[in-house]
């Protein structure tokens, strides 16, 4: 599940308008916000997972190859150090974060659709071309990419450097980069060589495993080339059972369902199971999927966070469990989103062609001019619809932790967060969903080495640094021991802290990552001090040590200082994973 699903429950099911309209709609605001000679990097929600700030001291907007690579060229030659940022920087996580006095390459307006090669059943694009773009490209030619990330506003180079991925374990299996046949990197070079060149790759070439989910650290992506499959459409039937049984059923319903997924609801006892597989063309039906993105007047996203927000500051537990989860279980009822002939919802299954049907986001689906009421800082007529997420409108900020389990252990997984919640249901209702997608084993170096399933966790995050969540304790015990007790992984575009300490070492192979890495950057001028703690170079860590480094993940508390003990917030051990150091309100330990 996505951060901007969970919102979009808020929203829906809070007593507010929520319009689906074009009327007025604002662009999302743009990864970049430059002043003078100093640019900030900013991410959807204006809040990187450390609260620190991403500045740039140069940029470069390429609209062509030939610029990508002459920007490339001279930042090696003047020693600037480089990352690549799309139009929307969609990742939680400091990926895209460059030194003060590097070079941010946003590819805004590198967006093009280069090929679509219908006898060869693939598409080029270059990098930043969005992935709305690509499906609907593809599917003019009877063409279609089989999997896809729930939003679709997301780049193309951004989608496979972080892993991100739908849901399903059959064929290829549901990450995006998986289906990357062919790509285009600008690499830096010796002086001799022009202090920069473009490495071509194919299926042929090996290092391609390492290219296609690699971070951003071997280099600028300049063109992408996807596998596609002739155009089938997907069936959407959605159910709700009571959990009492997941932990035997959730395994097989996912490797029962082409694209399937789950949505638990802990704390209400229930399941929501999403049933979506592939179907001939030739079946009745023209839905859509209208699920994320719907654009929402400014004044209703901030009636509702504000609402939120108050609720979460009194731990009003009975309103913030009634909030989402019955909000959810409604859905079901109403189609969560699911449109049958692209108006309205008359039943399941909700059938339709496969681009319509796996992803949405609306909102970001608007003209990119700005007028004076919506620039790229703010918004000043709260009548604008936008997306709910939208960094310049006073929105819920959340936490986004994607854990990842192995699939022939989430039967264990499920009962031990079971153990949790029944210590106290109703201090898992800040959460409530957790989404249950699964991830196939990859060939990609960076990629998964086993089956996984998520446990997606998206918990409210307060805006005041040092301020503890009321049930903080509860999903760093289910984080810790997810990572630590099941041998789990984490998205790399998301949320996590210090939870992705060594993770690298759990992929399919770092060291030919790595090997990959030394021969197309040696010196690191596409890596940051974030990607090299990932990856584990130079000795570095992604943990920081610092007074309350726990309430924004940035460590696993040792003392009552990671946490906020003049707050009654202190270090103490897990309830059901006893190695767990999680930061626990007094009055409830």
């Amino acid at each position: 599940m996505t951060i901007r699903f969970f919102i979009v429950f808020i929203l829906f099911f809070t007593p507010v308008l929520c319009t689906d309209t074009e009327n007025g709609a604002c662009p999302p605001a743009p990864s970049l916000q430059c002043k003078s000679h100093e640019c900030e990097i900013l991410n959807y929600q204006g809040i990187w997972e450390d609260r620190s700030i991403c500045n740039a001291a140069s940029v470069a907007l390429p609209t062509s190859e030939s610029q990508l690579f002459h920007a490339v060229a001279h930042a090696v030659q003047n020693n600037q150090k480089i990352r690549v940022v799309s139009r929307h920087a969609h990742s939680l996580s400091k990926l895209v974060c460059v030194e003060s006095q590097g070079l941010i390459i946003s590819t805004q307006n590198y967006d093009s659709i280069i090929e679509v090669n219908k006898k060869a059943m693939t598409i080029t694009v270059q990098a930043g071309t969005i992935m709305r773009d690509v499906i609907e490209a593809a599917a003019k030619h009877g063409l279609a990419l089989p999997t896809m990330t729930y939003i679709n506003g997301v780049s193309a180079a951004g989608v496979i450097s972080t892993g991100a991925h739908g849901s399903g374990l059959k064929g290829k299996g549901s990450a995006v980069y998986e289906y990357v046949v062919g790509m285009k990197i600008i690499v830096p070079a010796s002086p001799s060589e022009g202090y920069a060149k473009i490495i071509t790759l194919t299926e042929a070439d090996e290092d391609l495993k390492a290219a296609k989910l690699g971070l951003g650290t071997l280099g600028a992506i300049s063109e992408i080339t996807f596998a596609l499959e002739p155009m089938f459409k997907r069936s959407v039937s959605v159910s709700v059972k009571d959990d009492y049984d997941l932990e035997n059923e959730a395994e097989r319903f996912l490797r029962a369902h082409t694209f399937g997924d789950i949505y638990w609801l802990p704390s209400h006892r229930k399941a929501v199971f999403f049933a979506s597989d592939r179907v001939s063309v030739d079946v009745a039906g023209d839905g859509i999927n209208s699920l994320v993105g719907t654009p929402t007047r400014v004044a209703d996203i901030e009636s509702s966070a504000y609402q939120f927000d108050a609720i979460q500051a009194k731990a009003d537990v009975d309103a913030i469990c009634n909030l989402v989860g019955n909000g959810t279980i409604q859905g079901a009822a109403n189609g969560f989103g699911f449109l049958n002939d692209g108006k309205r919802f008359t039943g399941y299954p909700v059938v339709g062609f496969n681009h319509r049907m796996q992803t949405a986001g609306k909102c970001e689906q608007v003209p990119k001019q700005i007028d004076k009421s919506c620039t790229p800082t703010q918004i000043l007529d709260k009548n604008e619809t936008t997306c709910t997420w939208d960094r310049r409108v006073h929105s819920s900020l959340f936490f986004d932790v994607e854990l990842r389990v192995p699939l022939f252990r989430l039967r264990e997984a499920i009962v031990d967060v079971k153990k949790i919640r029944d210590l106290n249901p109703q201090r898992m209702c800040d959460q409530n969903i957790i989404g249950m997608r699964s991830i196939k084993k990859s060939q990609a170096y960076l990629g998964p080495s086993r089956d996984q399933v998520t446990m997606e966790l998206i918990t409210h995050r307060p805006r005041e640094a040092g301020t503890p969540k009321w049930n903080e304790d509860v999903y760093q015990e289910i984080e810790q021991m997810v990572i630590e007790k099941y041998g789990g992984g984490l998205h790399w575009g998301k949320s996590g802290g210090h939870l992705f300490g060594g993770l690298a070492k759990r992929t399919v192979n770092l060291e030919g990552f790595l090997k990959v890495k030394e021969r197309f950057d040696p010196k690191g001028v596409f890596s940051n001090d974030w990607t090299d703690g990932l990856l584990g170079i130079g000795g570095k860590g992604v943990e920081e040590l610092r007074d309350g480094c726990a309430l924004d993940k940035m460590c696993k508390c040792r003392e009552d200082r990671h946490c906020a003990p003049n707050k009654g917030f202190l270090c103490k051990p897990g309830r059901v994973w006893e190695y767990a150091r999680v930061c626990r309100n007094i009055k409830f330990n």
